[in-house]
C-alpha cells in the first residue's frame, strides 16, 4: 500500500473538521476571541441557525494590518508564545486553529482597526484562498463575517442538524457567554430580530436578561472562598427549582465549563429539598489559579480538570449549604463547620447542622412502606417573604417579592378537626384551614432525629444475629473497606468477605430495620465518578430512612400521635418539607372557602 504527504489544502480541511464541527463552534472561537481582545460590547448575529451567515463585532484591540494574514495561518495565534505558557492559560481561545480551521470550509471576511491605526483594513479568505489586505471603514475593534458554511465541503455540510436546532445551540452558548461576563455589552440577533440585549452591568441583571423574572426572583446569592479560591454567584432558593439541569451554568476564570464535580457537589446540598427529577438552578462563578485547572483537555474546551477535585467538592458543597441555612434559618448565625480529624472525610460536617431541633427521645413505630409520588398542588400557604436582592437600576427591582410558603407559625392555637382520606389531619387555625400530611410530617420528624443522633455522635451499636453478606465487584468491594473507619464511626461493622463480597456484622441501633443492600447500594452508586463524602451519602440515606420508617399513607394515628406529631412539628422546626422536598402544611384561608361557596365574590 502506497503512502501518501497530503499537501496543504487537504491537511487544513482534516484540520478544520476537528475545530469547527457546526455553526456553534464557529460562534464560539470566534466570541473567544472577541473576550481574550478585550472588548466590552459584543454583538453576534446568524441567519439560518448560522449555517447562511455569522457575523461577530466587538471593540476590542484588533489585529495590526500586517498581522491579517498571519491570522488565518494554521497554529497562529496571540495569546501563546512559549512552552510555559500551556502550564497556566488565561485566555479563553489558545489553540490557534480557529481563523484558519473556518476561513477553509467557509467564505469569510475580516475587517479589523487598531487604536494607533488611521484606518480600518479588510481581507477576505474563501475557502482557504487569501485576498489581498484592503482599506476599509470600521470603528476600533473586530467584525468578522463567516458565510456559507461547508460550501466546500458537502459531506459536512449534509450532516449539519436543523437550522433550529443549530440556532438552539447558539443561543445556548450565547446565554453562558452572557452569564460568564455580566459587565460586557452583549447582542444577540437571529433572522433580523434581537433575542437578548444585554446592559453590562451586574450578574443578577443579566439572569434577568436571559431568564426572566420567574427565576431572578427564586435566586440567593453564595459567597465562599479558601486560600486562593473563591466561589460566587446566584443558587435557586429551597423550594423552588428545574426539571433538567441545563438551567446551570459553571464559569471558572471567565470560561463556561461543563463538569460533574460541581454539579454533583451542589446537587448533593440540595437534595433533601428537592422532589424527585428536580435540580437546582445555579450560576456558579468560580475563580482560581490558572495553573490549578487544565482547560486543555478536549477541543471544544468545554470540560476541564482540576489539579485537586475535591477540594473544589467540598468549597462548592459549603458554600450552597451555607446560603441554605441562611434562608431557612434568617436570624440564626450559620454554625462553624466540624472539622474531623479523619483524613478520609473530606467534606465537613455543616450540612447536618441546617436544622436545629430538639432530639425527640420517644420511640416511634416503623413500617416497611413502599414510597410513591405525589401529585399535590397547595392553594395557599402561610406567608414568609424571603428577603430579596436587590441591585441598583435592578429591571426587576419593582417586581413582587417571592412568597415562600414553608413556615408554620403559632401552631399551638388549633383545633383537630379530623382526618381525610386517612392521609391528611385536618385542623382550624383562626381564620385557616390546615392540611397536614402526616406521612411526610413523620418523615421529616424522623430524618432530623437522625440527623442530631449522627451530629452528636451518640450511636448505640447493635450486633446482628445473622451478618449480613452481600455480593459485588472486587472494586465495589475495594471502595466500601476505603470508608470502613467511617463506617464503624457510624456503628457499622463491616468487612471484606472473599474477594466479591462484604460482611456486616452490626449497625447502630438508631436504624435498627435498615435495609442493608439499599443502603449499601446507595454508598457506591456513584463510585465510578467520585469518591462520595460518606457524610453526604449518609444524609442521602437518612432521607430514604425517614421514609421507610414514617408512618404509611392510609394508616390512621392515634390521638397521642397526632398531638407528638404536631408538637414536634411546632417545636423549633423551621423548615416544613418532607425530606423529598413536599410540603408537609398547606393552609387555605376562610375567605378562599368562602369564595368557593360563592359567599363572596370577587
Amino acid at each position: 500500500m502506497a503512502i501518501n504527504i497530503l499537501n496543504s489544502m487537504i491537511i487544513n480541511r482534516i484540520s478544520a473538521g476537528e475545530v469547527v464541527e457546526s455553526p456553534f463552534s464557529v460562534v464560539k472561537e470566534l466570541v473567544d476571541n472577541s473576550l481574550d481582545a478585550g472588548a466590552t460590547k459584543i454583538s453576534v448575529e446568524i441567519k439560518n441557525g448560522g449555517i447562511d451567515q455569522i457575523i461577530v463585532k466587538d471593540n476590542g484591540k484588533g489585529i495590526e494590518q500586517e498581522d491579517l494574514v498571519k491570522a488565518f495561518l494554521p497554529h497562529a495565534t496571540s495569546k501563546i508564545s512559549s512552552v510555559e505558557d500551556l502550564e497556566s492559560i488565561s485566555t479563553l481561545g489558545f489553540r490557534g486553529e480557529a481563523l484558519a480551521s473556518i476561513s477553509n470550509v467557509s467564505e469569510t471576511c475580516l475587517i479589523s482597526k487598531t487604536q494607533s491605526c488611521d484606518c480600518a483594513y479588510k481581507i477576505e479568505v474563501d475557502g482557504g484562498k487569501f485576498g489581498e489586505p484592503e482599506p476599509s471603514a470600521l470603528d476600533c475593534g473586530t467584525r468578522i463575517e463567516v458565510n456559507n458554511l461547508f460550501f466546500n465541503t458537502p459531506a459536512r455540510r449534509k450532516f449539519l442538524k436543523k437550522p433550529k436546532q443549530e440556532e438552539n445551540q447558539i443561543t445556548n452558548i450565547i446565554s453562558r457567554y452572557i452569564l460568564a461576563n455580566p459587565t460586557i455589552h452583549f447582542k444577540y440577533v437571529v433572522d433580523d430580530k434581537t433575542i437578548f440585549q444585554t446592559n453590562g452591568k451586574t450578574l443578577l441583571d443579566t439572569i434577568y436578561c436571559v431568564y426572566g423574572e420567574e427565576i431572578t426572583q427564586n435566586v440567593m446569592s453564595i459567597n465562599k472562598s479558601q486560600e486562593n479560591i473563591s466561589i460566587s454567584g446566584f443558587v435557586s432558593k429551597v423550594g423552588f427549582s428545574k426539571p433538567n439541569t441545563t438551567y446551570q451554568t459553571l464559569i471558572i476564570n471567565g470560561r463556561y465549563v461543563v463538569d460533574e464535580i460541581v454539579s454533583k457537589a451542589v446537587y448533593m446540598a440540595f437534595e433533601e429539598y428537592l422532589m424527585t427529577r428536580q435540580f437546582p438552578f445555579y450560576v456558579i462563578n468560580i475563580n482560581m489559579p490558572n495553573i490549578d485547572i487544565d482547560v486543555n483537555v478536549h477541543p471544544s474546551k468545554l470540560n476541564v480538570k482540576f489539579a485537586e477535585p475535591s477540594k473544589i467538592y467540598d468549597l462548592v458543597f459549603s458554600a450552597c449549604s451555607s446560603a441554605i441555612f441562611s434562608q431557612l434559618n434568617p436570624k440564626t448565625e450559620a454554625p462553624k463547620p466540624i472539622i474531623s480529624t479523619d483524613p478520609l472525610i473530606k467534606t465537613d460536617i455543616n450540612s447536618l447542622k441546617e436544622i436545629e431541633i430538639e432530639p425527640n427521645t420517644r420511640s416511634s413505630s416503623s413500617y416497611d412502606v413502599e414510597l410513591r409520588q405525589t401529585n399535590f398542588s397547595p392553594i395557599t400557604m402561610f406567608d414568609l417573604k424571603t428577603e430579596q436582592p436587590t441591585q441598583e437600576n435592578h429591571p426587576a427591582q419593582n417586581l413582587e417579592p417571592t412568597q415562600e410558603y414553608k413556615n408554620l407559625e403559632d401552631v399551638p392555637n388549633f383545633k383537630i378537626v379530623g382526618e381525610l382520606f386517612n392521609e391528611f389531619l385536618v385542623l382550624e387555625k383562626g381564620e385557616n384551614m390546615l392540611l397536614v400530611d402526616f406521612h411526610a410530617g413523620h418523615e421529616r420528624l424522623n430524618y432530623d432525629k437522625l440527623t442530631e443522633m449522627l451530629k452528636a455522635r451518640n450511636v448505640v451499636v447493635q450486633d446482628l444475629l445473622v451478618p449480613y453478606v452481600q455480593e459485588m465487584s472486587p472494586v465495589e468491594v475495594d471502595f466500601i473497606l476505603n470508608l470502613k473507619d467511617e463506617l464503624s464511626a457510624l456503628g457499622f461493622d463491616v468487612d471484606a468477605f472473599g474477594d466479591k463480597k462484604i460482611i456486616i456484622n452490626s449497625i447502630p441501633m438508631q436504624l435498627k430495620d435498615i435495609n442493608l443492600k439499599n443502603f449499601v447500594d446507595d454508598i457506591v452508586h456513584d463510585f465510578k465518578n467520585l469518591k462520595p463524602s460518606l457524610n453526604n451519602e449518609i444524609r442521602h440515606y437518612l432521607m430514604q430512612k425517614a421514609c421507610k420508617s414514617s408512618v404509611k399513607s392510609g394508616m390512621k394515628l392515634s390521638e397521642r400521635e397526632i398531638m407528638e406529631l404536631l408538637k414536634n412539628l411546632d417545636d423549633k422546626n423551621p423548615v416544613l418539607l418532607c425530606p423529598h422536598g413536599r410540603p408537609v402544611i398547606t393552609v387555605i384561608s376562610r375567605a378562599q372557602i368562602e369564595k368557593w361557596f360563592k359567599r363572596i365574590v370577587q
